[in-house]
């Protein structure tokens, strides 16, 4: 029988032997990879960990005691250890999340879907703690290139609490680490310094082999026994256990079930920025630590010198970007939506109000599916629309990306291009030149049921709606909303009295969907309008086809609501 089959919770792994606990892990291992490679999900970063994982639970008493995952993409062990191991529903509608979550267990101390920011909540956390509870964060070397932690590190220094924070050190984010923050850490790695952390005030414990469950549980038990604030600096591989991720860990951070047919826009935009940088040697490509994600990879292969990846610091990179306009540069911020929210003070401070030629490329737009509710990108509508001198662009496809990247390098205003994960699929006859403000009709124009429709995904469906309602009967228009600010003012005085719907991939309140109706409103004119867009709700995992079915913003549902329109 196998080790797993007899645990459930933590309590069951603690009566066994270290050589057992050597076996469960390689049984854990198993399980996240038949599981990654049926559902996808994280894979290299959650083979690191497993060996930590278990010895921080055999060590620790959970739920009593506080585990914080930062970013907590790396928690797979820590579910399957908590009375989740069947991870067959793994990141589905309904099923387990791929993150920490408070409402799927106690054992989840808090959503967290981005870096940084454990060390913070354990301060609140330790300052709340009345009951002599142990207080852990466990945050990667990646997450120590972001602010926030420096800020909390600052806090723990002064504030006399004990806590523990295990510094899981892989040299990885997703992208490899930059930065002083590596340098140092691998310096420690090398040869001795006297007093690690002495700025913070932390104790130190380490370089712990956090592949060495014997090492792991003798560091956590004296990090236990301590009275203060301790650092437990563990070194692991991500993607142990399985070689090819071992090799290439950035390729496996991320596993995607099914074959890639198109480019993805994310591709799309690396590609067409290295084509402005080959034409203007002022084009300069920013990323936070998401090179490959964001297709920026090529760029840095091809112009290292104007590739800047500044770590898990969005703010800084924003802000950086800003600087680099100042200093009469071009350049591209590519960041996914969830990300940018991290950095919202700098997009109003330091881009907006000096009205800068900054542009944001922004990825993952709209629902992302298995990834859930911290990773859901369906804010940044709403929270750029009211920023000053902001223009929005959403491309239909990949072509109009194409195309507005080529128009921003003349643009001398702060501009956010935003597009999804998806590949780019649907291709369109309809491709009018990008004026600024100006929307394009992808059908006659002759109907007196409009859809406004803004991005790939909602035009996309906007479009099979339209085939859809041919079928019975209906016909309806449908516009490529493609600038969400400023809008097409003269497009929208031509279609009263008609029946509009918008649809957008983000949220209604402040959305593409309330600006239109804003403006009938202002200049006093009576329209129909109804708004097609995610309510102020978080929205877990599950596919986007899913997510898109059950909130209406598919096809079928946008045909519904034409159809409903029409009958009254």
């Amino acid at each position: 029988m196998a080790i797993l089959d007899g645990v459930n919770y933590p309590i069951d792994i603690k009566k066994l032997t270290v050589n057992q606990l050597d076996c469960l892990c390689t049984e854990i291992r198993d399980v996240i990879l038949k599981t990654v490679f049926e559902r996808g999900g994280h894979l290299s970063s959650n083979l690191g960990v497993v060996e930590a994982v278990v010895a921080l639970h055999y060590v620790f008493n959970a739920p009593e005691d506080k585990i914080i995952f930062d970013v907590g993409h790396q928690c797979y062990a820590h579910k399957i250890l908590t009375g989740r191991k069947d991870l067959s529903t793994l990141r589905g509608e309904g099923g387990i999340a791929g993150f920490p979550k408070t409402q799927e267990s106690v054992y989840d101390v808090a959503n967290t879907g981005h870096a940084s920011t454990s060390i913070s909540l354990a301060c609140g956390l330790a300052r709340a703690n009345d009951s002599g509870a142990q207080i852990i964060s466990f945050i990667g070397d990646g997450a120590m290139t972001g602010g926030l932690a420096y800020e909390a590190l600052n806090d723990v220094a002064c504030m006399g609490k004990k806590q523990i924070i295990v510094l899981n050190d892989n040299e990885m984010s997703i992208s490899k680490n930059v930065g002083l923050i590596s340098n140092y850490l691998a310096k420690l790695k090398r040869e001795k310094i006297a007093r690690p952390f002495a700025l913070f005030g932390l104790k130190y414990i380490g370089v712990v082999d956090g592949h060495d469950i014997k090492a792991l549980i003798k560091a956590f038990n004296k990090a236990k026994k301590c009275d203060d604030a301790v650092i437990v600096h563990i070194l692991t591989k991500k993607g142990k256990g399985y070689k090819d991720a071992e090799e290439n860990p950035e390729k496996f951070h991320g596993y995607s079930v099914g074959e890639q047919k198109y480019p993805t826009f994310s591709q799309i935009c690396g590609e067409q920025l290295c084509k402005l940088a080959e034409k203007d040697n002022n084009v300069y490509a920013i990323t936070a630590a998401m090179a490959s994600g964001t297709g920026l990879d090529i760029f840095e292969v091809r112009y290292p010198e104007r590739f800047v990846d500044v770590g898990i610091a969005e703010a800084h990179a924003a802000c950086m970007s800003a600087g680099l306009a100042l200093g009469g540069k071009k350049p591209y911020f590519a960041v996914y939506s969830t990300f940018l929210q991290r950095a919202y003070d700098q997009l109003v401070h330091d881009i907006c109000l000096n009205a800068l030629p900054v542009t944001l490329c922004i990825d993952r737009c709209g629902v992302v599916g298995g990834d859930g509710e911290t990773h859901q990108g369906i804010f940044d509508i709403s929270f750029m629309r009211a920023l000053p001198d902001m223009t929005i662009f959403a491309p239909k496809d990949g072509k109009e990306l194409k195309a507005v990247l080529d128009w921003s390098l003349s643009y001398d205003k702060p501009l956010a291009i935003r597009y999804p994960k998806s590949e780019d699929s649907v291709k369109y006859s309809v491709h009018n030149k990008i004026e600024l403000g100006k929307w394009e009709y992808l059908t006659d124009g002759k109907s007196d049921n409009v859809i406004l429709a803004t991005g790939a995904v909602s035009v996309a469906n906007a479009m099979k709606a339209v085939e859809i309602l041919k079928e019975k009967g209906v016909d309806a228009d449908v516009v490529n909303a493609r600038f969400i600010k400023p809008m097409d003012e003269k497009l929208l005085d031509s279609i009263v009295g008609k029946r509009i719907i918008t649809v957008e991939d983000g949220v209604r309140t402040g959305g593409f969907g309330e600006g239109v109706i804003a403006y009938y409103a202002e200049k006093g004119i009576s329209a129909s309008v109804t708004i097609k867009a995610f309510e102020e709700r978080p929205y877990p995992q599950g596919s986007v086809d899913y997510i898109l079915s059950v909130t209406g913003l598919d096809a079928q549902g946008i045909a519904k609501t034409v159809m409903e329109n029409s009958a009254q």
